[in-house]
């Protein structure tokens, strides 16, 4: 049978269907009964008008013919149409199909019926001519000429009870497929195999691999007759439980559960989730493909983080912003060890103690609210005021000793060592705003001798 649509000549698209399926020719014995329906309009893409269909079936004992008893024909027709009596003239039954006014078909189909069709004692092909009163407006009809074929199977032909032995099986298992027929070329479609496995007189047949999808199968049944080759197609699917699934586009209106990974190729473009993506129960989401975690805009953590091992900021990477704090594992400290160190272009704020097992750079100034100790000792800052104390605890001193507790400088020594001399922090200068030492006040020593709560300096 063919699908004849809109060519050149006609506007309504025809698709014919048998019944049984498919036609057989009658036989000395016994005379085969069948009907033909011809469904109008289905797949139209541009409107159509129509005031009359007129069917024009052979009649005569010729592949070419469909039945010798054209006058025995009966008609039907969908609601609102009205077919004729079958008047058989120049080797043709011709009927004719009426609407009660003009139609615009739009996609609406309409289905004209002949049954009662006693078919001929000739296998073949047969061509059943269709005239068409059509206009692409409500007016100026012409007739336009079309045509369906049917098909005639030999007597007794049988194709029938195309099945799977089951309609469902595990992921990876082979279908097996069973059919009734009678001497014939099969071929079977299915799957990605669109060209077909020739069957020969095979009535059963396995998948070569395991399915892993719901697959649809086609089987094609292939007669010679009358000169032509005759087709005949039964379908069935198997569906496979827990199948793989590939999609172009997947919304999910619900929430989503995936038991194993779940992959992008290579080729795709995005995973973009509105919600969240969150690990199973209380586990954390886990990204575990070799490569990492590529972030190409703004990454939000709200939540506590742990990474168990590096996170690399690539060479075009701005910035990396944290609103709290970024701490080591447990109680061990933060580490810095790219070997370029760490840039601080702003503000450095440690509130803490701090170790620097080399040396810092700066361009600027260093700001200590406190002490800095360099190898356990504090550093000297300008402003510092400093007593020096020698082994008898007698005081370094300028200008004469009244008392006999000091000691006092000899402008002709310069050198005094620490193995017979010790040095104590009286005051400690501010960092901030420090002036040359030459215009600094001059420190009350008399008070610091009688506050002795210097710290030693070893």
């Amino acid at each position: 049978m063919s699908v004849v649509m809109v060519n050149a000549t006609n506007l309504l698209p025809y698709e014919p269907s048998t019944d049984p399926k498919p036609l057989r020719v009658s036989s000395a014995e016994e005379t085969e009964y069948g009907s033909v329906n011809i469904n109008v309009g289905g797949g139209i893409t541009t409107s159509a008008w129509c005031n009359k269909i007129t069917v024009r079936v052979p009649v005569g004992a010729g592949a070419e013919h469909l039945t010798t008893e054209g006058a025995d024909i009966k008609t039907g027709a969908s609601t609102g149409w009205t077919p004729s009596a079958p008047t058989v003239s120049g080797g043709f039954a011709v009927i004719t199909f009426t609407p009660a006014r003009a139609v615009q078909f739009t996609g609406q189909i309409v289905t004209l019926t002949l049954s009662n069709i006693a078919v001929n004692r000739t296998a073949g092909q047969v061509s059943i001519e269709i005239v068409e009163s059509s206009s692409r407006t409500n007016g100026s009809f012409t007739n336009r000429d079309a045509a369906v074929e049917v098909d005639k199977f030999p007597a007794g032909f049988v194709f029938r009870n195309f099945a799977p032995e089951k309609i469902m099986v595990e992921n990876g298992e082979v279908a097996v497929l069973h059919w009734e027929g009678s001497d014939a070329k099969y071929t079977m479609h299915w799957g990605d195999t669109p060209a077909g496995v020739p069957l020969d007189k095979e009535r059963v047949w396995s998948t070569p691999r395991g399915l892993t999808t719901v697959t649809g199968f086609m089987l094609r049944a292939e007669v010679t007759a009358g000169g032509v080759t005759l087709t005949h197609t039964l379908t069935t699917a198997v569906t496979v439980r827990v199948p793989d699934l590939v999609v172009r586009n997947l919304t999910v209106q619900g929430p989503a559960t995936f038991a194993d990974s779940v992959s992008l190729s290579n080729t795709a473009k995005d995973l973009t989730v509105a919600g969240s993506v969150r690990g199973a129960g209380s586990n954390p989401l886990r990204v575990s493909q070799p490569a990492g975690l590529k972030v190409d805009a703004v990454l939000n953590v709200t939540g506590a983080s742990t990474f168990a091992d590096s996170v690399s900021l690539s060479n075009t990477a701005k910035d990396l912003t944290v609103a709290g704090s970024v701490r080591g594992a447990g109680s061990n400290p933060l580490r810095v060890s790219q070997p370029a160190g760490l840039k601080v272009d702003a503000v450095l704020n440690v509130t803490g103690a701090s170790t620097f097992n080399n040396s810092i750079t700066t361009n600027r100034d260093v700001t200590a609210a406190g002490n800095i100790k360099a190898g356990g000792n504090r550093v000297l800052r300008a402003g510092d005021t400093l007593r020096f104390v020698s082994q008898g605890n007698r005081y370094l001193q300028e200008g004469p000793d009244y008392g006999g507790e000091k000691e006092v400088a000899q402008t002709s020594r310069t050198l005094y060592t620490n193995s017979r001399w010790r040095a104590q922090h009286v005051s400690s200068a501010s960092s901030f705003g420090e002036e040359p030492e030459e215009m600094q006040e001059p420190e009350d020593l008399a008070q610091d001798e009688r506050t002795l709560t210097a710290d030693p300096e070893l």
